[in-house]
């Protein structure tokens, strides 16, 4: 029971790291459910690149 509780814990904890990504939360959160989370996390932070980033920081241009 303790193992099932800690597996549901950890694919909720790697669907709030994708809640930002193309695939969203839900998305995230069933694909580390069905394969494990050990393996989406990773590859969840090496597709995270620095253009996320840098569009994030984008001044926006407000146009009247």
């Amino acid at each position: 029971m303790l193992e099932a509780t800690l597996y549901i814990f950890l694919s909720v904890l790697t669907g709030l790291c994708g809640k930002d990504s193309r695939l969203g939360f839900f998305a995230t959160f069933l694909i580390a459910l069905v394969t494990t989370p050990l393996v989406v996390l990773p590859v969840l932070l090496l597709l995270r690149g620095p253009y996320r980033r840098a569009e994030r920081d984008r001044p926006q241009v407000w146009r009247a």
